[in-house]
């Protein structure tokens, strides 16, 4: 005699296999992978030849979606091994695979990018993809798995508000994303399994603007503080021009980390990135970037002056070249990367007018060159596989290191020999009562410059020099030691 508790789990292993029986119909985009094909396509494409932006409307008006994907599939090649895949919902995939039921790749993605990918897992019987100018999303997808498989005739797993469609005429519903997708899609079909997605927040958000990059910008106060021109107005408007040009550098990291989606996913530390991970679309970092820019660019002109929203444009137009051609350029590209800093000091000048000495600017593009040196350098000793593989997106090699060390200390200390000529000049007598104590700052900068390099050639300098001081207490002594050198230097006290 069949027990109740045997009944029921009878039943449940019947209702398992007729569900297993069914075809699972699999979405790619935002689904299988956390990223966009066209998308990722498209900066591929604008990376290898930014031209190609001046095509693609023509693409689109000549043959819609459907040949604009297959145009950029056919000149960017797919490395699915280096795609990031949804390893919870690829695990369910491997296991409904053994168990012998029938899997089915169907995606608004190119059918020959489709069928890359399916190769790659293994997994799929049939792979349905964008093809023959018919673009397979939404209602489409739906009508095509209707008439495959028949109304709630095959299970399905998506993400998005696109594929209700579909998931009206499947039997069940496997849903990758927030709960309030999950909500919408039992409105409509039975949710066999849900994998949640983390979406980017605020603090997301907050790693894709690099706001701890901000305190960079604090050089724009280098040149009130240098020539003693100290007052609320002129503080308040180098301030504001602090702001601006974080929000114009944050939508340049952003447009940086957006061309360097495809070789941050296998770095070893920039592979968390928000974009590389998929946390934030590639769409929405387009749109924020082009924002941030427009805002800093607007506001620089009208609330401050045309001469520092020159600065900005100029910042923003070399970063730019600097993420699509410029960083590829071996030695060429440090040079740009250590003129950044130097730029955010031009600027600070530029917002209240105040001179700049040819001898500071001249131990800054050393003393910044050198830092740039050492960030690269320790790239190479933490990613040295990926550099010789040619997947870092620079044009070094691992045995490049010791070149780099070589020009970078020779910078560092051509710094400090700039800065001694630059205490006994005619600009630091005149606004210094002891100049000869400034002479106090060359060891204290030599030893903190040369302490980065040392944790550069330990593997132990993961960021960039500048932020690195902002979170290390050794660098604030150091600071407290020169600015108090700096005072002691400047007035008039008895001794």
């Amino acid at each position: 005699m069949i027990s109740s508790q045997d009944d029921a789990t009878l039943c449940v292993d019947a209702d398992h296999c007729q569900r297993a029986a069914l075809p699972l119909c699999v979405d790619l985009d935002g689904t299988l992978i956390n990223s966009n094909l066209l998308w990722d396509g498209i900066v591929l494409l604008l990376k290898n030849n930014p031209f190609y932006l001046l095509l693609m409307p023509f693409w689109l008006v000549t043959g819609g979606r459907p040949n604009l994907k297959r145009q950029v599939a056919r000149r960017t090649p797919l490395e699915p091994k280096n795609i990031l895949y949804n390893r919870e919902l690829l695990e369910c995939l491997e296991t409904e695979h053994k168990t012998g039921r029938q899997l089915v790749l169907a995606t608004a993605a190119d059918q020959q990018l489709a069928e890359e990918i399916a190769a790659h897992t293994g997994l799929f019987d049939h792979v349905y993809g964008t093809r023959d100018g018919k673009n397979l999303k939404g209602r489409a997808k739906a009508d095509f798995l209707r008439t495959m498989f028949g109304n709630h005739g095959f299970e399905y797993a998506g993400n998005s508000p696109s594929d209700m469609p579909v998931w009206r005429f499947a039997s069940g519903a496997y849903v990758v994303g927030s709960e309030a997708t999950a909500s919408r899609a039992a409105a409509v079909t039975e949710v066999r399994r849900w994998f949640p997605r983390k979406n980017g927040g605020l603090k997301c958000w907050s790693r894709a603007i690099r706001i701890s990059h901000w305190s960079k910008n604090l050089l724009m106060l280098v040149p009130l503080l240098l020539a003693h021109r100290l007052s609320w107005h002129s503080l308040f408007m180098t301030l504001f021009g602090v702001v601006l040009f974080g929000l114009c550098s944050s939508g340049v990291y952003i447009l940086n980390d957006l061309l360097d989606l495809h070789s941050d996913r296998v770095h070893p530390w920039k592979n968390g990135r928000p974009f590389a991970t998929g946390e934030l679309s590639i769409v929405s970092g387009v749109i924020t970037s082009l924002l941030l820019l427009g805002v800093a660019l607007v506001l620089g002109a009208t609330a401050l002056n045309g001469r520092f929203a020159g600065a900005l444009a100029l910042y923003a137009a070399i970063a730019t070249s600097y993420s699509l051609r410029l960083k590829r350029i071996a030695i060429f590209d440090v040079f740009v990367l250590s003129s950044f800093y130097s730029i955010r000091i031009w600027a600070g000048a530029l917002i209240t007018g105040t001179p700049l000495s040819q001898w500071f600017l001249g131990f800054s593009l050393f003393f910044f060159l050198s830092l740039a040196m050492a960030k690269r350098y320790s790239e190479l000793v933490q990613a040295a596989e990926l550099a010789d593989s040619g997947n870092s997106g620079r044009s070094y090699r691992a045995d490049d290191r010791e070149l780099l060390m070589n020009i970078g200390m020779a910078s560092c200390f051509s710094a400090i020999v700039i800065l001694s000529l630059y205490a006994h000049s005619n600009e630091v007598v005149a606004l210094y009562h002891r100049p000869g104590l400034l002479l106090l700052t060359c060891p204290l900068i030599l030893y903190w410059t040369c302490r980065i390099w040392l944790k550069a050639h330990r593997g132990e300098l993961n960021e960039d020099p500048v932020i690195l001081a902002m979170c290390d207490p050794v660098s604030y002594c150091v600071a407290a030691v020169g600015l108090g050198i700096i005072l002691v230097s400047s007035f008039k006290l008895w001794l």
